[in-house]
């Protein structure tokens, strides 16, 4: 090995991977910026989002209106199927071909895990934005199909 090589090596033998200064900080805020912003101050929808975002017991009942509204759109639509009615929904109406089990799992399933992820994520003004639209739409959805069986 001549003297070129013998020097790059040495310098390539420790680990470069080690920092000796760290010029990274944390990120302390968490979803809503709260600097200098005054509640008084902030619109209505946003406070309220916040409200909802700062009480567990809020969002909670958030997290229970998304798994209860799923679980009564999953047996109106039983009940929908049996009175002759098609499911319209493409990935709903595969896992109802595999078995009204695997549907039912796969339909709990998904929503549970997605209020898992809401309630661990739940200080983020996004999450609990996503979270009331999911509650809204299948309070609609729950509504239609109510709507459906009184008139038929």
């Amino acid at each position: 090995m001549d003297a070129g090589h013998a020097i790059a090596a040495d310098r390539r033998s420790g680990d470069r991977r080690v920092r000796r200064v760290s010029l990274h900080y944390p990120e302390r805020r968490s979803g809503f910026d709260r600097r200098g912003i005054e509640s008084s101050r902030m619109p209505a929808f946003q406070t309220w989002i916040r409200s909802i975002a700062d009480s567990p017991a809020r969002y909670g009942l958030i997290a229970a209106a998304i798994l209860l509204l799923n679980a009564a759109d999953l047996l109106l639509t039983f009940k929908a199927l049996d009175r002759g009615a098609v499911e319209l929904n493409p990935v709903m109406a595969g896992l109802l071909g595999a078995g009204d089990l695997v549907a039912a799992v796969v339909k709990i399933g998904v929503a549970g895990l997605v209020v898992l992820v809401g309630w661990r994520m739940r200080r983020y003004r996004r999450v609990v934005e996503v979270s009331l639209g999911i509650a809204t739409v299948l309070a609609v959805v729950v509504t239609y199909h109510l709507v459906s069986l009184a008139m038929h």
